[in-house]
């Protein structure tokens, strides 16, 4: 499939998805972070972001929402949930929600800490941000393709002392609900060099002992 059709999005969705649609999905990121609090399990915490989602005005997702707690923030959408996972007093955690706003897709992803957590843990919340801009800013300035992109990450996250982790988490198209009807290609396989305002670029990093990790995400813009 060409460049062009694997791109193709209505002209009326980008404006939107850049601004509200994005706008909205981190404001409801930050705020869903701000409900979660020790004791609460995973269960409970994605129950209670999609009920604020609701009450926001979404009506369907594009994908589940998911929040990882603790240990479990190595572990990404693919895997499955254990039960009784539940915030520590001290830990670490993501939050991944893929909400439609008026028909346009969003899709954000952030880890935050909560109470007085290890210097590791503080250092992979702020290294995993830092990977992503570095990564962003290779895509800008470079023109690279997507599978340069993955390498340039991979390169980084390496010399981080990190792991890049799991192998499926590549990004993915954005677009009017649903980008599936132009493509389901990934971001990192991509032989050519993507457009912005199309792609969502994923970082997922674990600690070398895979005791826990670290999530972002955002369109590249």
């Amino acid at each position: 499939m060409s460049k062009e059709l694997i791109e193709k999005i209505s002209p009326e969705a980008i404006e939107p998805m850049m601004t509200r649609t994005r706008d909205k999905t981190w404001q409801a990121i930050n705020k869903i972070a701000s409900l979660i609090k020790p004791g609460m399990s995973e269960k409970e915490a994605i129950k209670m972001a999609n009920q604020y989602l609701a009450q926001q005005g979404v009506k369907k997702f594009w994908h589940q929402t998911h929040i990882r707690f603790g240990c479990n923030t190595i572990y990404s959408f693919n895997d499955p949930y254990l039960e009784n996972s539940v915030l520590k007093i001290d830990d670490i955690f993501f939050i991944d929600i893929g909400p439609i706003w008026e028909n346009i897709e969003g899709d954000c992803g952030k880890t935050f800490i909560v109470g007085d957590v290890t210097d590791e843990q503080k250092k992979i919340t702020q290294d995993v941000k830092n990977i992503f801009d570095k990564v962003q800013d290779f895509w800008r300035l470079q023109k690279v393709t997507g599978k340069e992109l993955h390498d340039y990450a991979q390169k980084i996250v390496i010399e981080a002392d990190y792991l890049l982790n799991p192998a499926y988490v590549k990004g993915h198209r954005l677009s009017e609900f649903s980008h599936k009807l132009y493509t389901s290609e990934k971001l990192f396989d991509l032989d050519f060099n993507p457009a912005g305002e199309r792609w969502v670029l994923e970082i997922h990093i674990c600690s070398k002992d895979l005791k826990f990790g670290a999530f972002y995400e955002d369109i590249l813009h």
